[in-house]
């Protein structure tokens, strides 16, 4: 990966202190996923003292049952232990890895922290690259269930509880009651009693992972879409007189996988998973299901924005993931996804191939937003 294409975007953690549960209201999300397939997590922490409270004969140990529980909830990702790896422990090297420090690489722990999971994602398409888990030595650590244990005065933290926390932050899911929700999940920043995963936090985990459902929803053949972005450049060229510029997405692409996009979106998967899914198409490695049913009623459409990004992130992933020549078009980025998403805007909402083109036309001529045909 090239250090100019991503970023850290933040560290996430897991704070001492006794929370209480409350009626589930929902799950957070940080907007980035892993690409479906196999995520190595490399595992250094060591042995324990002895045999753990549950058994378990070393940290890697307790670790490894906190990745199986995770695996068990995942269906186009699953955690893959590297046990006693010895791999450098190095931050953005793409290489996710588990240990013990008193400090996460030269920085200090917030008060009351403890373990902390780095976010490594690429700008473009908000997919992650990396997330090592550091657990923070200021505190003792054992692997039990039940209520937090205490001896000598000090408790004595389950780590089987941390690793879930934290593994939920490398897989891509916030702090729920930071969010302004009020729910049951130990995914909340503040650990306590709960010693397992809730339905809440099985429920964010698998709006990024699951195989998804069939879509209820049916978009155009190709061939019309198709024929609206040919109409669209001649707009552009003939009316607006619009400079050419360059990009890397032919015309057939840009359909294509704006209509993808589009699919998952009004399937309910938010942008970074509609992305992640799309992407993976491109390289070959499935077609996926949506991530819920389309409700009844008007089907709305993602914001201007996040589909700008994704066209964006489509226009990267052409020239440095398959390598393709620059060429010219009449219609930017902008103009295909803002038109390309309102002809199909259309299309799901009744209008005939023919009503859904003179409908962004006369959009691009200045006519006002025209009605759907419901």
């Amino acid at each position: 990966m090239t250090a100019a294409r991503r970023i850290l975007a933040g560290a996430v953690m897991a704070v001492l202190a006794v929370s209480t549960g409350v009626p589930v209201r929902g799950f957070a999300i940080f907007g980035s996923a892993w690409p479906p397939g196999t995520l190595p997590v490399h595992l250094q922490l060591g042995s324990g003292s002895g045999t753990l409270v549950d058994g378990s004969t070393s940290w890697n140990q307790a670790f490894t049952s906190a990745i199986d529980v995770w695996n068990a909830h995942l269906d186009l990702l699953k955690f893959s232990a590297v046990q006693d790896s010895t791999v450098p422990r190095e931050d953005g090297d793409d290489v996710n890895q588990v240990f013990f420090d008193s400090r996460y690489y030269g920085r200090a722990f917030p008060a009351d922290t403890l373990a902390i999971t780095t976010r490594w994602e690429l700008v473009d398409t908000s997919v992650r690259t990396e997330g090592d888990i550091v657990f923070n030595t200021a505190f003792t650590f054992d692997s039990y269930r039940g209520p937090v244990r205490s001896s000598g005065g000090r408790e004595r933290w389950d780590i089987r509880r941390v690793a879930l926390h934290e593994l939920g932050h490398l897989l891509g899911l916030d702090h729920p009651d930071e969010k302004g929700q009020s729910v049951s999940a130990l995914m909340n920043h503040l650990l306590g009693d709960l010693d397992a995963l809730t339905a809440d936090d099985i429920a964010g985990a698998r709006s990024l992972y699951s195989a998804g459902v069939t879509s209820n929803v049916s978009f155009p053949p190709r061939n019309e879409p198709n024929d609206f972005y040919a109409q669209l450049i001649v707009i552009y060229r003939d009316l607006l007189r619009a400079a050419a510029v360059t990009t890397y997405v032919d015309p057939e692409g840009v359909v294509v996988w704006l209509s993808e996009y589009a699919r998952y979106r009004v399937g309910l998967c938010d942008h970074g998973t509609a992305t992640i899914r799309v992407f993976s198409q491109i390289d070959n490695t499935g077609v996926y299901g949506v991530c819920a049913l389309t409700p009844a009623g008007p089907i709305p459409f993602p914001p201007r924005d996040e589909g700008l990004d994704f066209m964006n992130g489509l226009d990267v992933k052409y020239h440095d993931g398959l390598g393709r020549s620059a060429m010219t078009s009449f219609v930017n980025n902008e103009g295909a996804v803002v038109w390309v998403l309102e002809y199909f805007r259309y299309r799901l909402n009744g209008c005939t191939h023919g009503d859904a083109t003179a409908k962004v036309l006369a959009q691009i001529r200045g006519e006002g937003i025209q009605p759907v045909c419901l």
